[in-house]
């Protein structure tokens, strides 16, 4: 018995790592875009805006589990055609200017087939990000094929709140977290966007004094 299901183990583990390498290697093409973005926005501007990228994939755990939640089959084959989130990158912005700057260099050379603006229109519990699916050719000397991978793109405040409010949302009682814990943490969301756009307007402030670079000057 013992022995039939560390076989059957090794084959569900095997199963995973073929199905999961063209999501990592999705994952690692729009990192190369992503960094290429910040790169070249940092020589035209002064300005990194990207702070930090992180990346994921869903487990098999945690594939089958969603699966079987939205009612689909639990074979793992069944992932690819029903889920679009077992590649995720979160992009951690400096300001809200930044999150619509990458936004529109990825639409510029990738496929975007959802977004979901929760900066402009916050989820009511204070919820603040920009989602994309974007779908990303991956080449193998078979061919061609295409994958789905998930981004969050949120500045540093929107990151700590969420951060926070998902391990509080662990951490607490239930009925305890949507009431009065609740409420607090949408005001506690309204606060820091005000705080991280009072500080945007400093840096623009700021950024339009400065000189342009010597080689984007125009000619006296």
């Amino acid at each position: 018995m013992d022995n039939n299901y560390a076989k059957e183990m090794a084959h569900f583990i095997k199963e995973y790592d073929q199905f999961i390498r063209p999501y990592n290697d999705a994952i690692k093409l729009v990192k190369i875009r992503l960094e290429a973005l910040d790169s070249d926005y940092g020589q035209l501007h002064r300005h990194n805006p990207i702070h930090q990228i992180i990346h994921r994939v869903k487990s098999l755990d945690s594939i089958i589990k969603k699966l079987a939640l939205r009612g689909y089959p639990t074979q793992i084959e069944y992932a690819k055609e029903y889920l679009t989130d077992i590649a995720g990158v979160r992009v951690i912005t400096y300001y809200q200017q930044d999150v619509y700057e990458v936004v529109r260099a990825l639409k510029s050379c990738l496929d975007v087939v959802k977004e979901s603006d929760y900066i402009r229109n916050p989820k009511e519990s204070g919820y603040r990000s920009y989602h994309m699916i974007v779908v990303v050719p991956v080449h193998y000397l078979k061919g061609v094929e295409y994958y789905p991978v998930e981004l969050q793109i949120r500045t540093l405040t929107m990151d700590c709140w969420a951060s926070i409010e998902h391990q509080l949302h662990y951490k607490t009682l239930k009925d305890e977290f949507y009431g009065e814990i609740s409420k607090k943490f949408q005001q506690y969301s309204e606060e820091l966007n005000m705080i991280s756009l009072k500080m945007e307007a400093i840096y623009t402030q700021q950024n339009s004094r400065l000189p342009m670079p010597t080689e984007f000057k125009e000619d006296a």
